[in-house]
């Protein structure tokens, strides 16, 4: 079946002028959306970039408190006392008493145990007896000795007679001061039956009981000093080097706000066979009467050598070919470039120098998109 050709031009051209007017109505209708927007819009649209849009970014809280480059590394660990002793009897005997209990503090030349005192009483009547004996026999010998020389000047004894009673004070003066000796450690051992504390510290373990009958030397409380308390981390293989080299800081994860400067006092030599980590030792420099043992402490460290502020690597942007960093204004959401000087490049930061207040806030992500002339909206801040 043919179609005569008129009848075809006729569609063809029905179809065009349809099409070129459903364009045209549908630029009319935008153009009169647009004409209708509300007043109160205006200053939302006033805030945004001349080319009409606002930037979502995000941005980090520049922290000057470090002083150096920030916290370089951080390793979680305890607070457990620097001295800590197994406290013992200096003697044997039976405990009568026990005066402490786990927990309590006690103060130096305090009493915390005692021992029956029968058999160490006998003892000390017995080493006074003999240094009675003893002092009589020197004073006898020693008046001996003075008869016979007085004899000897006048031949009347011979010599060897004289030599025997000089020998005689001699042993009889060895034996008096042994027994002074024996009786003064007789008395000793008498006041060692009130176990004493050395120092001031916290009792964390008792180990004995009333009644229970003790050796010399076995342990029967554990006692901590609590005036000098250190933080115990393990380190990475990879840190034991430059360690000491670092400054720390020690936070308490009961306590966000308390920050104490620490040092190194002692790194373990050998790694751990199972963690393969180095045991260190950090120092207290200052103490708080909030701290107690076993709490989670974190040593932050950072070096000293530094001069400069730790900062995202996506962070920097580059402006005449010298790098910068975009400061926000919390108020009106612009952009300020502050020009900066890369001192180091790490994993996911850098170390930069660069004219920063404790608080500032840069644009961590989407640094590319921006010029001096946007505006941008904060999605989500990063310390």
């Amino acid at each position: 079946m043919k179609f005569p050709k008129r009848k075809i031009l006729f569609v063809a051209t029905l179809v065009i002028a349809t099409s070129i007017g459903g364009v045209f109505a549908y630029h009319s209708f935008q153009a009169q959306a647009q004409s209708v927007v509300a007043e109160s819009d205006r200053p939302q649209l006033e805030a945004m970039n001349r080319n009409g849009s606002e930037l979502v970014v995000r941005a980090f809280a520049v922290e000057t408190r470090w002083g150096a480059a920030g916290a370089r590394h951080s390793y979680t660990g305890t607070l457990q006392p620097r001295y800590q002793a197994s406290v013992a009897f200096r003697v044997a005997g039976k405990i009568s008493e026990r005066l402490v209990e786990v927990g309590q503090h006690i103060q130096k030349g305090q009493a915390l145990f005692r021992l029956d005192p029968v058999d160490i009483e006998l003892q000390l009547r017995v080493a006074e007896a003999d240094q009675v004996s003893a002092q009589s026999q020197l004073k006898q010998f020693t008046s001996e000795e003075a008869r016979l020389l007085q004899l000897r000047s006048s031949n009347s004894v011979s010599q060897s007679d004289y030599d025997m009673g000089l020998a005689n004070r001699d042993v009889g003066k060895a034996r008096a001061d042994a027994a002074d000796r024996r009786l003064t450690l007789a008395k000793n051992q008498r006041t060692y039956c009130d176990l004493l504390a050395d120092a001031d510290g916290l009792i964390t373990s008792i180990q004995a009981e009333a009644g229970q009958v003790v050796n010399v030397g076995q342990t029967v409380l554990q006692l901590t000093q609590t005036n000098e308390l250190e933080a115990v981390v393990s380190l990475p293989e990879n840190l034991v080097s430059e360690v000491k080299s670092l400054s720390a800081v020690a936070t308490f994860w009961s306590m966000p706000s308390l920050e104490l400067p620490a040092e190194l006092r002692e790194l373990s030599p050998m790694a751990d066979p199972i963690s393969r980590t180095y045991d260190a030792k950090f120092r207290l420099k200052q103490m708080s009467p909030d701290l107690a043992i076993g709490m989670t402490v974190s040593i932050a460290l950072n070096s000293t050598a530094e001069d400069g502020l730790c900062i995202p690597i996506t962070s920097i942007a580059a402006r005449n070919n010298s790098p910068i960093v975009w400061r926000i204004e919390s108020s009106s959401g612009s952009v300020e470039a502050v020009p900066i000087e890369i001192k180091e490049y790490r994993n996911e930061t850098a170390v930069v120098r660069g004219e920063f207040k404790s608080g500032d806030c840069i644009v961590s992500a989407g640094v590319q998109r921006i010029d001096e002339k946007s505006r941008v909206r904060v999605w989500e801040s990063k310390k």
